[in-house]
C-alpha cells in the first residue's frame, strides 16, 4: 500500500458552489470513481454539501435513508466500512471517528515506513503534520495545530485504508 497525496489545499471562506465544482473537477482530473475503488470523504456535519455533491456525481442524495438501511442490514457489524463499501461520497462523523482518525494518521506517519507520500509542494499539509498536537484523550489540539482543517481533510482521506 502506498498513499499518495495528490491535492492538498485550503480554501478560506469557500463558496458552496465553487467547492462542489472544485471537488467534481478533481474527481475528473484524477479519474476518481466508485468503480475504481476510490471514495470521497466529507465531514458529516455538512449534510447540504453532502447531498449536493452526491447529486453532482449521480449518487442518491438521500444518504440518511441509505445509512438507516445499512444499519438494519449490517446490524451489530455496521460501521464506517459498511458506508465505504456502499457509498462513493461517504459522510464522516467527526464526533464519533476523530480519535480513530488521529490514531491511524499517527500510525501511518510515524510507523508506516514511507507508506504516505507527500509532494514537498504541499507545504501547508507538511506544516500541519509537523505541528499537529494530540491532547490527552486522543483528540487534536486545534489551537496548537497549524492548518488544522487541512489536517482534518488528510486524516479523513486515510479512512479508505483503515477499512481495507
Amino acid at each position: 500500500m502506498q498513499v499518495n497525496v495528490l491535492h492538498a489545499e485550503e480554501y478560506p471562506r469557500p463558496d458552496f458552489n465553487e467547492m462542489i465544482e472544485t471537488t467534481v473537477s478533481l474527481l475528473d482530473k484524477y479519474a476518481i470513481t466508485f468503480e475504481g475503488r476510490s471514495r470521497v470523504f466529507v465531514d458529516g456535519a455538512n449534510p447540504s454539501f453532502i447531498r449536493a455533491l452526491k447529486a453532482r456525481v449521480s449518487e442518491d442524495e438521500n444518504y440518511q435513508n441509505m445509512i438507516a438501511h445499512l444499519k438494519t442490514s449490517y446490524g451489530s457489524n455496521f460501521g464506517l466500512p459498511s458506508l465505504i463499501f456502499n457509498m462513493f461520497v461517504v459522510p464522516i462523523a467527526f464526533n464519533k471517528e476523530h480519535r480513530n482518525m488521529l490514531a491511524y494518521a499517527k500510525k501511518l506517519i510515524e510507523y508506516g515506513n514511507g507508506v504516505v507520500a507527500i509532494n514537498p509542494q504541499h507545504t501547508k499539509l507538511i506544516t500541519a503534520l509537523r505541528t499537529a498536537v494530540e491532547k490527552g484523550e486522543g483528540t487534536l489540539d486545534k489551537e496548537a495545530t497549524s492548518h488544522d482543517d487541512l489536517f482534518d481533510a488528510f486524516r479523513m482521506s486515510l479512512q479508505y485504508w483503515v477499512s481495507n
